[in-house]
This record gives C-alpha cells, structure tokens and sequence, in this order.
C-alpha cells in the first residue's frame, strides 16, 4: 500500500492538464515493477505552471524542459535495488514521454518507511504482516492437528 505524491511542470501547452495520466503512469509503474496492490495506492498529482519551477535559478518556461519530483513511500525493506532502480528509470521515462523534454534534475525517489512507522486504515504495516503471520501460525496448527487426530505423519 505504497503512497505517492508527484509535482511536475512542463512549458509545453499540448502537455499541460495531464494529471490522469501521470496519476495512471506511476500507478501502473508501481504496481508491476515494485509488486504493490493498486487498489489501496494513494497518488497526489500537483501541475505547477513551468515559471514557477526553477533549477539552478532559471525557470523550466526559460528552459524549455519539464521537471518532475516524484515520491513513493513503501515498507522499508519490501523491494529489492534493482526493482527501486527500474521502477526509478521507468518513472524518467514514462514522465519524458508524457511532458516532453525532461531536465535531468528530475526526481523519482523510493522512500523506505519503517513498518511500524506509518500504515492505512488506522493499522500500521508491521501490526497487519504480524496478524497475517498469526492468522498463517493458527490454520497451520488446526491442519497438524488434524493430521495428529487422523494418525497422518
């Protein structure tokens, strides 16, 4: 149940209003290379006009280039670096192909987050994995219990 936030501009008008898409790209880019559910992904997609953005002092509408900054949070430890590295070259190149020529200070960044430090639904992560491993504990010892009872060894 990652969580994602992405800022971006683009000084192309045929690019601008593409929140959607971009919502659907790291969405879809998350899900198949990071292994998360989709359906409990939270995605915030902020459009910032191209003279408001700066880098290095000149704004991306002098630049000519889009500029994005976008953040997954994840339980730490539930991806591997080569699956953050891909998900981080297909977030550059995904945002390059829906706002156009991308400045190279564009930011996909994997924040790891401990388990017990955030969840959803008012549970946190650590508290579901060990519920699960609970539920997992107890239906195995009710199946060696009834290998026992049947004489099954």
């Amino acid at each position: 149940m990652p969580s994602l936030d992405v800022v971006y501009a683009t000084p192309s008008p045929e690019a601008a209003g593409r929140k959607p898409a971009v919502a659907n790209l790291v969405l879809d880019l998350t899900e198949r290379l990071l292994g998360k559910a989709r359906a409990p992904t939270a995605v915030t997609v902020t459009e910032v006009a191209a003279g408001d953005w700066f880098v290095g002092g000149a704004s991306l509408a002098d630049l000519g280039r889009a500029s994005h900054r976008t953040i997954v949070r994840v339980t730490e430890g539930t991806n591997t670096k080569a699956e953050k590295a891909r998900w981080i070259a297909a977030v550059h190149e995904g945002m390059e192909r829906l706002l156009g020529p991308m400045r190279p200070e564009s930011y996909a960044i994997v924040e790891e987050v401990r388990a017990d430090a955030w969840g959803w639904g008012g549970e946190t992560q650590e508290r579901r994995a060990i519920a699960a491993m609970l539920a997992g504990e107890a239906e195995a010892s009710l199946v060696f219990e009834a290998y026992r009872r049947h004489g099954v060894r």
